[in-house]
Protein backbone atom coordinates (compact mmCIF):
# COMPACT_ATOMS: atom_id res chain seq x y z
CA UNK A 1 0.00 0.00 0.00
CA UNK A 2 2.86 2.40 0.65
CA UNK A 3 3.62 2.53 -3.06
CA UNK A 4 0.00 3.20 -3.99
CA UNK A 5 -0.24 6.74 -2.61
CA UNK A 6 1.69 8.96 -0.19
CA UNK A 7 -1.32 8.91 2.17
CA UNK A 8 -0.40 5.30 2.92
CA UNK A 9 3.36 5.77 3.18
CA UNK A 10 4.52 3.89 6.25
CA UNK A 11 7.98 3.26 4.82
CA UNK A 12 9.68 6.62 4.46
CA UNK A 13 9.91 7.18 8.20
CA UNK A 14 11.26 3.69 8.78
CA UNK A 15 14.21 3.49 6.40
CA UNK A 16 17.65 4.43 7.58
CA UNK A 17 21.33 4.39 6.79
CA UNK A 18 22.15 4.89 10.46
CA UNK A 19 23.61 1.40 10.86
CA UNK A 20 25.59 1.28 7.59
CA UNK A 21 28.92 1.57 9.43
CA UNK A 22 27.79 -1.24 11.73
CA UNK A 23 28.02 -3.92 9.00
CA UNK A 24 30.63 -6.63 8.78
CA UNK A 25 31.86 -8.67 5.82
CA UNK A 26 32.94 -11.74 7.77
CA UNK A 27 31.43 -15.11 6.93
CA UNK A 28 30.20 -16.54 10.21
CA UNK A 29 30.16 -20.34 10.41
CA UNK A 30 26.84 -21.84 11.42
CA UNK A 31 26.85 -23.97 14.56
CA UNK A 32 26.71 -27.75 14.45
CA UNK A 33 23.31 -29.35 14.06
CA UNK A 34 21.29 -29.65 17.22
CA UNK A 35 17.77 -30.74 18.05
CA UNK A 36 14.47 -29.50 16.72
CA UNK A 37 12.23 -27.54 19.08
CA UNK A 38 9.83 -29.50 21.23
CA UNK A 39 6.20 -28.68 20.47
CA UNK A 40 3.52 -29.30 23.09
CA UNK A 41 0.01 -28.59 21.83
CA UNK A 42 -1.91 -31.38 23.53
CA UNK A 43 -2.72 -32.84 20.12
CA UNK A 44 -1.32 -36.00 18.56
CA UNK A 45 -2.33 -35.81 14.92
CA UNK A 46 -0.24 -33.69 12.57
CA UNK A 47 -3.13 -31.67 11.14
CA UNK A 48 -4.39 -30.72 14.62
CA UNK A 49 -0.88 -29.80 15.77
CA UNK A 50 -0.37 -27.59 12.71
CA UNK A 51 -3.79 -25.93 13.13
CA UNK A 52 -3.03 -25.25 16.78
CA UNK A 53 0.37 -23.71 16.01
CA UNK A 54 -1.02 -21.49 13.26
CA UNK A 55 -4.06 -20.44 15.31
CA UNK A 56 -1.73 -19.44 18.15
CA UNK A 57 0.43 -17.33 15.87
CA UNK A 58 -2.56 -15.58 14.32
CA UNK A 59 -4.01 -14.87 17.76
CA UNK A 60 -0.71 -13.37 18.94
CA UNK A 61 -0.56 -11.05 15.91
CA UNK A 62 2.40 -9.79 13.91
CA UNK A 63 3.69 -7.59 16.74
CA UNK A 64 4.59 -10.66 18.77
CA UNK A 65 6.87 -11.79 15.96
CA UNK A 66 8.42 -8.45 14.97
CA UNK A 67 11.47 -6.60 16.24
CA UNK A 68 13.08 -3.30 15.29
CA UNK A 69 16.68 -2.53 14.39
CA UNK A 70 17.44 -0.69 17.63
CA UNK A 71 16.45 -3.67 19.77
CA UNK A 72 18.71 -5.94 17.74
CA UNK A 73 21.73 -3.63 17.58
CA UNK A 74 21.52 -2.62 21.25
CA UNK A 75 21.65 -6.26 22.38
CA UNK A 76 23.00 -8.39 19.51
CA UNK A 77 24.21 -11.15 21.84
CA UNK A 78 20.61 -11.78 22.88
CA UNK A 79 19.75 -13.01 19.39
CA UNK A 80 20.73 -15.55 16.79
CA UNK A 81 20.62 -13.38 13.68
CA UNK A 82 19.71 -14.89 10.32
CA UNK A 83 20.61 -13.01 7.15
CA UNK A 84 18.24 -14.43 4.52
CA UNK A 85 20.03 -13.37 1.33
CA UNK A 86 22.16 -14.91 -1.40
CA UNK A 87 25.68 -15.50 -0.11
CA UNK A 88 27.23 -12.90 -2.42
CA UNK A 89 25.10 -10.14 -0.89
CA UNK A 90 25.72 -11.40 2.63
CA UNK A 91 29.37 -10.48 2.07
CA UNK A 92 28.75 -7.36 -0.04
CA UNK A 93 27.33 -4.99 1.16
CA UNK A 94 27.73 -6.97 4.37
CA UNK A 95 25.50 -7.99 7.22
CA UNK A 96 24.64 -7.37 10.84
CA UNK A 97 27.64 -8.43 12.96
CA UNK A 98 27.35 -12.04 14.00
CA UNK A 99 24.62 -12.82 11.47
CA UNK A 100 24.59 -16.21 9.78
CA UNK A 101 23.74 -16.54 6.10
CA UNK A 102 20.81 -18.76 5.17
CA UNK A 103 20.21 -18.80 1.43
CA UNK A 104 16.62 -18.38 0.19
CA UNK A 105 15.24 -21.53 -1.37
CA UNK A 106 18.20 -23.62 -0.19
CA UNK A 107 18.47 -23.35 3.59
CA UNK A 108 16.10 -24.04 6.46
CA UNK A 109 15.04 -27.57 5.55
CA UNK A 110 15.75 -30.76 7.47
CA UNK A 111 18.13 -31.76 4.68
CA UNK A 112 20.14 -28.54 4.98
CA UNK A 113 20.47 -26.04 7.82
CA UNK A 114 17.25 -26.12 9.84
CA UNK A 115 18.82 -27.96 12.77
CA UNK A 116 21.64 -25.39 13.03
CA UNK A 117 19.12 -22.93 14.49
CA UNK A 118 19.09 -22.68 18.29
CA UNK A 119 16.12 -23.81 20.32
CA UNK A 120 17.19 -21.79 23.37
CA UNK A 121 17.61 -18.32 21.86
CA UNK A 122 15.44 -15.84 19.98
CA UNK A 123 16.11 -15.99 16.24
CA UNK A 124 15.93 -12.69 14.33
CA UNK A 125 15.45 -13.11 10.59
CA UNK A 126 16.05 -10.30 8.15
CA UNK A 127 15.87 -9.87 4.41
CA UNK A 128 15.76 -6.70 2.30
CA UNK A 129 12.27 -5.43 3.16
CA UNK A 130 10.94 -7.62 5.95
CA UNK A 131 8.39 -9.34 3.74
CA UNK A 132 10.29 -12.58 3.17
CA UNK A 133 11.61 -12.60 6.73
CA UNK A 134 8.00 -12.39 7.97
CA UNK A 135 7.18 -15.55 5.99
CA UNK A 136 10.26 -17.32 7.32
CA UNK A 137 9.46 -16.19 10.86
CA UNK A 138 5.95 -17.66 10.55
CA UNK A 139 7.44 -20.91 9.23
CA UNK A 140 9.96 -21.12 12.07
CA UNK A 141 7.37 -20.16 14.67
CA UNK A 142 5.06 -22.88 13.41
CA UNK A 143 7.90 -25.36 13.87
CA UNK A 144 8.37 -24.21 17.47
CA UNK A 145 11.31 -21.82 17.17
CA UNK A 146 11.26 -18.47 18.99
CA UNK A 147 11.62 -16.29 15.88
CA UNK A 148 11.12 -12.63 15.06
CA UNK A 149 11.22 -10.68 11.80
CA UNK A 150 13.24 -7.47 11.55
CA UNK A 151 10.66 -4.82 10.68
CA UNK A 152 11.37 -3.16 7.32
CA UNK A 153 14.32 -5.54 6.90
CA UNK A 154 17.73 -4.19 5.96
CA UNK A 155 15.99 -1.04 4.71
CA UNK A 156 15.57 -0.09 8.38
CA UNK A 157 19.34 -0.18 8.88
CA UNK A 158 21.34 0.48 5.72
CA UNK A 159 18.95 1.00 2.83
CA UNK A 160 21.34 3.16 0.80
CA UNK A 161 23.82 0.28 0.54
CA UNK A 162 21.37 -2.36 -0.65
CA UNK A 163 21.93 -3.78 -4.14
CA UNK A 164 18.16 -4.14 -4.63
CA UNK A 165 14.82 -3.68 -2.89
CA UNK A 166 15.84 -0.40 -1.29
CA UNK A 167 12.99 1.98 -0.57
CA UNK A 168 12.79 5.50 -1.96
CA UNK A 169 9.85 7.85 -2.29
CA UNK A 170 10.19 7.37 -6.06
CA UNK A 171 8.33 4.11 -5.43
CA UNK A 172 5.16 6.02 -4.51
CA UNK A 173 2.90 6.15 -7.58
CA UNK A 174 0.14 8.51 -6.33
CA UNK A 175 -2.59 6.32 -7.78
CA UNK A 176 -6.15 7.48 -7.26
CA UNK A 177 -8.21 5.92 -4.50
CA UNK A 178 -11.57 6.48 -2.84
Amino acid sequence: MTSWHSDFDSWSGNVSTYYASFLENTENTKPEEGELPEINTGFENGEDILDSRIDGMIAAGFGAYAINATMVTDNPDNYYIVNYWPNSEYLNPGHIPGAYNYVPGQSLTLATDLKTLPTDKTIVVYCYTGQTSAFITAYLGTLGYDAKSLKFGANSMFHGDLPKSNWTTDNIKEYAYE
